[in-house]
């Protein structure tokens, strides 16, 4: 394998890594976003218990 190759194949696997990890940071960002609700819920049915909320 020549230098020129060993590099392309470097970059292939850079740019492969990149993908993987923007794919990993979109599905944390969901399951970040589905937390926020799921938390908000939860206070909402708190303040519920408390007579605090009203819908």
């Amino acid at each position: 394998m020549t230098k020129t190759e060993l590099i392309a194949e470097l970059t292939n696997i850079c740019i492969r890594q990149a993908e993987i990890i923007k794919a990993q940071a979109y599905v944390l960002e969901q399951f970040g976003a589905q937390v926020r609700e799921e938390e908000a819920l939860a206070a909402q049915n708190r303040l519920r218990e408390m007579g605090c909320w009203e819908d």
